[in-house]
């Protein structure tokens, strides 16, 4: 299975980058209709605790993969606040702002095998808000790539460069 960090933005996004648009924001009826759909799912238990989740966990957040299709949501106190439900990515507006998107984002990704594209989605469309979230998430499983590669280097700058010439061979 390839992780997020072994791929370009564009395979872990997917050509959609190109044309990102405030029109395919999820609406709080569209992100009600699909609560309604993942109520009825049963759910993984929360995922292992890395140093991302740990601090999601220390502000009574939890991560889970849906244990049908390709859906994985943000909890807070039981209760289903945030979603990535096939091309669907949404945050319950109280709980925007808090760094919620890059775990949600790379928890889905690495479900979907290190793209957040769905299997048989071959376009996603963002929102401007939307694509700067899936840049940070992808930044931030390289950077957190090159902490495990070089502990102390992903503190630096470039350092995201680093591990994209690293894959490509370039540096020892």
């Amino acid at each position: 299975m390839t992780a997020p960090w072994q791929r370009s933005f564009l395979d872990f996004a997917g050509p959609g980058i190109d044309h990102p648009s405030d029109t395919l924001r999820v609406t709080d009826e569209e992100a009600a209709d699909i609560l309604a759909r993942l109520a009825a799912l049963a759910w993984s238990p929360q995922l292992p605790t890395g140093s991302r989740q740990n601090s999601l966990r220390n502000a009574g957040y939890s991560i889970r993969h849906g244990r049908t299709g390709f859906n994985t949501a943000l909890f807070r106190v039981g209760r289903i606040v945030g979603f990535y439900a096939g091309s669907y990515l949404w945050i319950a507006a109280e709980h925007r702002g808090k760094g919620l998107s890059t775990p949600l984002i790379l928890a889905a990704a690495e479900q979907r095998g290190g793209s957040i594209m769905p299997p048989g989605v071959v376009l996603q469309g963002y929102t401007p808000a939307g694509l700067a979230a899936h840049r940070k998430a992808h930044r931030q499983a390289l950077l957190d790539a090159t902490e495990r590669i070089i502990p102390g280097r992903a503190r630096t700058l470039g350092a995201a460069d680093f591990v994209r010439l690293r894959l490509a061979g370039v540096t020892r």
